[in-house]
């Protein structure tokens, strides 16, 4: 199949594109630049010049492809949701179906059971854009993958600057009590799940979440950290937390992000095969 793919030199698009590459698809990627060119030809991708703002490149390579995978995101440029509504709604209009790479923080919190696929985003949640995305994809007859917790490859902004905390001030924290349970997932069952999604006639108007069976506290994924860092585990206070870096998901590691993957098993016969995300952080990918 013909595979345009947005985010195709970060952390979960690479994956995701180089699996799509080894799966025999024909892949073309979006490019901010030359660099980031090269960097899609080494995964055995055809870059395609321009960014998110470039609405006529996205048209004319979703127009090309059967299906358009969206992973693209920044999540420090304010500006962010607006550029990608356009973004969204040029590559939708091109005849490819799109999967779009969203995340369990829409949720905000899942309360203190998991839940599944069927539940709505929240109002509540620190990525409002990611909210708006899902609404726009859904309605286009498009497929939302709901990403948990991210883990593997020595990768996932959130936790390898956990790490780099824990090195430099000599403690690992974890906010409040840390019995906020929230799902995971290892990238390269994040890439297996999207193949299996491109070629899929039964994807269409779907939410799936993209985690493993079991949950993990945020005491547990500190304590993994703490002995990876060789420093002790200790509860900060949200207030401390965000001072300390954190911000706003202070806050938000205080609340469960707990979910069951029901339609990745049932309509994609995905079964993730990670070792788990505390197993990674202590033994694995993580390690110095």
């Amino acid at each position: 199949m013909r595979v345009f793919v947005t985010g195709g030199t970060g952390y979960v698009g690479a994956a995701i594109a180089s699996r799509l590459v080894r799966e025999g698809h024909s892949v073309t990627g979006l490019a901010r630049s030359e660099e980031a060119g090269q960097r899609l030809v080494e995964l055995g991708v055809e870059p395609r010049l321009g960014s998110l703002g470039d609405l006529e490149v996205l048209r004319s390579a979703a127009q090309q492809a059967d299906v358009v995978v969206h992973a693209a995101v920044d999540y420090f440029d304010p500006a962010f949701g607006a550029v990608e509504g356009a973004a969204l709604e040029a590559l939708s209009e091109g005849v490819g179906r799109l999967v779009y790479a969203s995340s369990t923080l829409v949720l905000s919190d899942t309360g203190p059971n998991p839940v599944l696929e069927e539940v709505s985003a929240s109002p509540a949640t620190l990525q409002p854009f990611k909210l708006a995305g899902e609404q726009r994809v859904l309605e286009a007859g498009g497929t939302v993958v709901r990403l948990g917790l991210v883990y593997g490859r020595n990768g996932s902004g959130l936790l390898t600057a956990l790490l780099s905390a824990a090195r430099a001030q000599g403690v690992a924290g974890y906010v409040g009590s840390g019995e906020a349970r929230w799902s995971a997932v290892q990238v390269d069952d994040v890439a297996e799940l999207f193949a299996r999604v491109v070629v899929s006639g039964k994807a269409a108007g779907l939410v799936v979440h993209a985690v493993e069976a079991e949950a993990v506290t945020w005491r547990a994924i500190a304590g993994a950290i703490a002995r990876n860092a060789q420093v002790a585990a200790v509860s900060l206070p949200p207030e401390q937390a965000a001072a300390a870096g954190l911000g706003p998901m202070a806050e938000q590691l205080t609340k469960n992000l707990w979910v069951v993957p029901t339609r990745a098993r049932d309509h994609f016969d995905w079964h993730p095969v990670g070792k788990g995300i505390l197993h990674d952080l202590e033994y694995g990918s993580y390690r110095r």
